[in-house]
């Protein structure tokens, strides 16, 4: 199968060039499936949420789409305790942690934004039991050689670069979980930067921000995935100006032991 993985739009900071590109590009491509991990607003703005749906009406597959903290009301302290999705449901009509079956794979979303945390720092994510269950119980459904995927915005591994920032609450109980689930595929976003690897045996795939100028040491850029039950390669395509192109390449293949990376390019 073959997935197109956005994350970060952050409509209310886009570049309209870059949208339109994008577009164009996924279109050429035709993916199965489009993920967008999250952060499609700036400010959780009807307008904001308006662009958003607009962009994802003129995409060409199926969409599962969750939020991330920039979806929430951020300085309206009333709306975001008592109603904090109110505007993601009114602007997208999406549910906030979809499921999608297709040809040859299972996609779940969890919603790992919180609007508050026990720590300074609210755009923190986390995971709780609820959602591990869930995901456990929706996958096994699957077929045994279909392509099981998590979608969440906080990311369950970081790269050495980003060492110092935070992975998602409650991560190492949670990929526990979710090798127990045979999940084989995390694709996430939040810090804007590209990378792919392995934690306990699942492959997870971070994906930059896609058309946003809230650049953060990278360009923009999307993941362009192929999966099968034997195989992912996770290929990040960057905006040079002119249009994407590949930039970097991971593989990974299934062992007795779960996913490791390979040796080699794509």
């Amino acid at each position: 199968m073959r997935i197109a993985h956005l994350s970060d739009l952050h409509f209310g900071r886009d570049a309209p060039d870059l949208v339109s590109a994008l577009q164009t590009e996924l279109h050429a491509l035709a993916p199965d499936l489009v993920v967008l991990s999250g952060d499609l607003t700036q400010r959780a703005r009807p307008a904001e949420f308006a662009a958003a749906a607009d962009f994802i009406a003129r995409l060409p597959a199926p969409v599962l789409a969750v939020p991330g903290n920039h979806d929430l009301p951020g300085w309206r302290p009333l709306l975001r305790f008592i109603d904090p999705w109110g505007r993601w449901r009114a602007g997208l009509g999406r549910a906030l942690e979809p499921e999608l079956d297709g040809a040859g794979f299972i996609a779940v979303g969890i919603n790992t934004a919180r609007r508050w945390g026990p720590h300074p720092d609210w755009s923190r994510g986390r995971v709780n039991r609820t959602q591990l269950v869930r995901i456990e119980r929706l996958v096994t459904r699957a077929e045994p050689g279909a392509v099981r995927i998590l979608v969440a915005h906080h990311p369950f591994l970081l790269s050495s670069e980003l060492r110092r920032r935070g992975l998602v609450g409650r991560a190492r109980r949670a990929l526990v979980g979710l090798r127990r689930a045979r999940i084989d595929l995390i694709l996430g976003g939040h810090l804007h930067r590209g990378y792919a690897g392995v934690a306990e045996g699942v492959v997870v795939a971070q994906a930059g921000t896609a058309v946003s100028t809230r650049h953060k040491g990278e360009p923009n850029a999307f993941n362009w995935i192929r999966a099968d039950a034997r195989e992912i390669q996770v290929e990040s395509r960057s905006w040079n100006g002119a249009g994407f192109v590949g930039a970097a390449c991971w593989r990974f293949a299934r062992a007795e032991t779960g996913w490791q990376a390979s040796v080699g390019g794509c």
